[in-house]
């Protein structure tokens, strides 16, 4: 998987960004990478059109090209400096334009806002709990989903990645063939305590596996 990844990192230097060659070499290692490790990925349920922000569980790398898959090029996502500014990925994440977050910036919320709000239009994919869990649950969200859908006014959708470390243990680096199962729950309705009833929801169509 890390050879395809660092891969597509050269192949995107080489080509415009976002135009045609571009945008067809993404789905290209995108493929590449799902099935490296021999996995396919399944989407239960719709991801609506008109959702401006995904927030969905994150267990390992695997989740993003996974989700790149059954979404499509047209997405942007929200991660951590560490992980996202070291070599292969800072390339794709720099030639892409998904957004970094540095945790140590106390500026860093606002900086967010601004990068969101210049990427309305596409589909802005959030990892609420701030980390990859490998716990067997969905871990208790930070705030920053909550306040980007509250502030921005953004239409929120639940999506919920379910046994990708079946699929593919990142751990021990261990792949076993099978299918990547993603559910798309119902856009969310902005009410008092939404964000604790969207964690309930997702925790219930996790432990689901059907």
């Amino acid at each position: 998987m890390y050879v395809a990844i660092a891969a597509q990192s050269v192949a995107l230097s080489l080509c415009k960004r976002h135009g045609l060659i571009f945008n067809r070499l993404r789905r290209i290692f995108t493929t590449l990478i799902v099935r490296s490790v021999g996995a396919r990925v399944s989407l239960i349920g719709t991801i609506d059109a008109d959702t401006d922000i995904l927030i969905v569980n994150h267990q390992s790398m695997l989740d993003i090209f996974a989700l790149e898959e059954v979404v499509g090029n047209d997405t942007r996502f929200i991660g951590r400096t560490g992980i996202m500014d070291k070599w292969p990925v800072s390339r794709i994440v720099d030639r892409v334009g998904h957004i970094t977050v540095d945790q140590k910036d106390r500026r860093a919320i606002i900086k967010l806002l601004k990068d969101v709000k210049i990427c309305q239009g596409k589909k802005i994919i959030i990892f609420p709990e701030g980390t990859r869990s490998q716990s067997g649950k969905i871990e208790p969200f930070e705030a920053g989903a909550k306040l980007l859908v509250e502030k921005l006014k953004l239409k929120a959708q639940p999506v919920v990645i379910k046994n990708i470390l079946d699929v593919y243990n990142e751990s021990n680096k261990t792949a076993t063939s099978g299918t990547i199962k993603i559910e798309a729950l119902p856009a969310i309705t902005i009410t008092e305590n939404w964000y604790e009833h969207t964690h309930q929801a997702m925790n219930k169509a996790f432990s689901q596996l059907t």
